[in-house]
């Protein structure tokens, strides 16, 4: 039998409690101490200092009649003073005779969380995270059991910004976010909520902002045009400080515009991070029409109206979540003293194939929170005392929280699904309501008897689905004579290991459809194989799982076996690439294509894209674009619309599909609109970043990109399948982004031509 150390043994203080009549014949109180981390800036740890002292006072008061109790000994660290990196290895690895540490409440900001996390992996520490809203980070995490976060990412935010917007009426909406993790979230998601519910994005209408940054430029160009229409500004800064320069710079360009400027109606939106005393006792100037979004306590459950009670404000931003962290770490810690040898979530035993094996404090915690068929429970003293009981009776518990239903994702149980939101605006009659900030609406995700479902309410089930002309131009096409590909990644970073690796599978696609090497130009880096940090040497995988029986066996293909590469995409220049699909050979590019007016041209890119131009060529720092005008030059002459020598020329193509997978891959859509027999479709639309797909633990890395995957799945397993069916399954299975089909009227019917034309059987 493994050996299964206990906390019990690792942690308990014991102390004697004598009966009143000075005896020792009553039951001693035994005391179990946690040691729990708490990392939060100063500032932030002071607004939170009611609910943790209340939560405390609750966990204590609810286990009076206990025999056995925990207690939980709290750690404070200033996250804006601390070597987080130092710190996260300190706490996972602590020194000999130090005290261990057995939790970790925070960090407040999501740029901080990976220090953290990063080194907790190894112990399976828990990091209970009240206020890490990253979608990408909470994306990498799904499936870490110690990874908790307790609020939803800020999807769910950016999208009921934009409602907000919709439900008044507004057409045009604009960003401005901070450049870091957190920010970039409202950057990823903000074009795609918009095209949901059908707003337009104003031009160049998304800024990254940073202090100092003079807006006066972004706020004229999203201006020009929008004569008596409203302009919604949705912002999402780190800092509340920016959100006070932000404001000012508005008020002095609607009080000074730029001559022959119409100035449209600002309406303002903002984010949680606003929602900051030192932000609105600095600004004394606000518009009728400024909104916020922050996530909330349950009114339901009546946190907000109890605090404001006992402390005379409401409460701040992450106070119910930080109360709700506090609550989790001390049931999972009775649930492991009442059952140290059974731990089940979702009523199945937790199983680990790597070190520790056995169930730790996370997976205790778990256990608590994943039950939904016990005793229902409440946050405060009383409904604490509950849970402390019927878990000292080995009885399941429902427990509930300070910000609502305790429901968590059924991956990990660590992922909250339900956040409660307080959408606000600024208070003008500060003395009648105590505060500046003034609630309107209470929303939620799944909704309640006093918070309106997002669903219901703004009416999100609503999804934006491309529409097709039928009607297209015959170009009298003949048969195809033969076919040709080029596949490029212009990623060469491990971290971007999903680049390559789909360009090296869609090549296996190719081969698996009868492309010999010598019509497929394969354009790859080819780093990867042989990185330090790839512990299958000389593999790629797009997809990977393991046999639980025995970790060693993979199930899936190495999509790099026996492929030809033929340029390592650092040897090229973008101009390499017009002479390689123009067919024009050299001793320095002696493979290209040389395709006729009888040849179908596939060309897939994956990489990189940014918001004015597209595809990038190199990496996401790269700052070069390949150049929207420089892909429909080529495709021009290809045409034979622009010969070498400025006459018309040959055309060098029968028909040609292009498969982007890029951030804002539409621009190339855009600009190749209008070329005959040519068909783009893309990841993304023009104002969109794509996502990535299929998160690996082991690698660390992003494996492939769902439009991607996706296209070669549907075209391997029927490659008649119409170009609309496959839209539909693209469409239905890249989230995040919207996958867009351009200049089908130009290429023939997507309802009747089929994808066997370039990948036959």
């Amino acid at each position: 039998m493994k050996h299964k150390p206990l906390l019990l043994l690792l942690l308990i203080l014991f102390t004697s409690c004598l009966g009143h009549d000075g005896h020792d014949d009553l039951p001693k109180t035994r005391t179990v101490t946690l040691n729990v981390d708490v990392i939060l800036p100063e500032a932030i740890r002071q607004q939170w200092q009611n609910s943790i002292d209340w939560a405390q006072e609750n966990i204590a008061k609810a286990q009076n009649k206990l025999t056995t109790q925990v207690k939980l000994n709290l750690r404070y660290h200033d996250e804006d003073k601390e070597d987080l990196d130092n710190l996260g290895y300190e706490l996972t690895h602590p020194e000999e005779g130090a005290d261990t540490c057995h939790a970790i409440i925070g960090p407040y900001h999501s740029d901080n969380a990976m220090d953290l996390l990063k080194y907790a992996k190894q112990k399976r520490l828990p990091v209970v995270m009240p206020t890490c809203t990253s979608a990408e980070l909470q994306r990498m995490n799904a499936r870490n059991t110690y990874a908790w976060f307790l609020t939803e990412s800020d999807l769910t935010q950016c999208e009921i910004m934009l409602s907000i917007a919709h439900a008044m009426d507004a057409s045009n909406v604009a960003l401005i976010y901070s450049d870091d993790t957190y920010g970039r979230s409202f950057n990823d998601w903000f074009p795609y909520f918009a095209t949901e519910q059908e707003l337009n994005v104003a031009s160049d209408g998304i800024i990254a902002y940073k202090a100092g940054d003079d807006l006066r430029d972004f706020l004229t160009r999203i201006s020009i045009g929008l004569e008596g229409q409203n302009l919604y500004l949705c912002v999402a800064l780190s800092d509340y400080k920016d959100y006070y320069d932000v404001g000012e710079q508005l008020k002095k360009f609607r009080f000074n515009p730029p001559d022959d400027i119409f100035i449209p109606s600002f309406y303002l939106v903002y984010a949680d991070t606003s929602l900051d005393e030192g932000f609105l006792n600095l600004w004394d100037y606000h518009s009728d029409f400024d909104y916020g979004v922050c996530p909330y306590g349950s009114m339901n459950y009546g946190f907000p109206q109890a605090y404001e009670s006992r402390f005379g404000r409401r409460p701040h931003y992450g106070d119910a979540q930080v109360y709700d962290a506090l609550s989790i770490i001390a049931a999972g810690a009775a649930h492991q003293l009442a059952s140290p040898d059974e731990c089940l979530v979702d009523g199945s035993p937790v199983v680990y194939y790597e070190k520790p094996y056995e169930a730790g404090l996370t997976d205790h915690m778990r256990a608590v929170v994943s039950s939904t068929t016990g005793q229902p429970t409440q946050w405060d003293a009383n409904g604490l005392a509950t849970v402390f009981s019927e878990i000292a009776a080995g009885r399941a518990v429902d427990m509930d929280g300070a910000t609502g239903n305790l429901f968590f994702d059924h991956d990990s149980q660590t992922k909250i699904l339900n956040t409660i939101y307080m959408v606000w605006s600024i208070n003008e009659e500060e003395e009648l309501y105590k505060d500046k900030v003034y609630p309107l609406l209470y929303v939620s995700t799944s909704g309640s008897d006093t918070e309106a479902s997002t669903t219901q309410f703004w009416q999100l089930e609503k999804r934006w689905k491309q529409q097709f002309d039928n009607t297209a131009i015959d170009h009298h096409l003949g048969e195809v004579e033969d076919r040709w590909a080029v596949v490029i990644s212009p990623s060469t970073t491990w971290s971007n290991y999903r680049h390559q690796a789909d360009a090296f599978a869609m090549y296996q696609t190719l081969k698996n459809h009868g492309y010999d090497d010598d019509h497929i130009v394969l354009i790859v880096e080819d780093n990867l194989a042989n990185d330090s940090r790839n512990i299958f040497p000389s593999q790629i995988f797009v997809e990977r799982s393991n046999d639980p029986n025995n970790t060693d066996i993979l199930v899936n293909d190495d999509v790099r076996k026996d492929a030809v590469v033929d340029y390592h995409f650092s040897d090229l220049q973008p101009d390499d690439l017009h002479d390689i699909l123009t067919g024009r050979a050299s001793e320095r590019l002696p493979h290209v294509i040389r395709a006729t007016d009888k040849s179908n041209v596939l060309f897939f890119w994956s990489g990189h894209g940014g918001h004015r131009d597209g595809p990038l060529w190199g990496n996401e720092d790269a700052g070069q674009y390949f150049g929207s005008e420089r892909i429909k030059n080529i495709v021009n002459e290809m045409a034979g619309s622009n010969g070498g020598d400025g006459s018309n020329g040959e055309k060098t193509y029968r028909r040609m599909i292009f498969a982007i997978e890029t951030c804002f891959s539409g621009k190339w859509g855009e600009a190749l609109s209008g070329m005959p027999d040519v068909l783009v479709l893309t990841a993304a639309s023009p104002n969109e970043t794509s996502k990535a797909d299929v998160h690996d633990r082991d690698l660390g890395v992003y494996l492939s990109n769902a439009f991607a995957r996706t296209f070669r799945r549907e075209v391997n397993a029927n490659n008649d399948i119409t170009i609309y069916e496959l839209y539909k399954q693209l469409a239905r299975t890249t989230t995040g982004s919207h996958v867009t089909i351009y200049n089908n009227k130009f290429y023939g019917s997507v309802y009747d031509e089929s994808m066997n034309e370039f990948l036959p059987n």
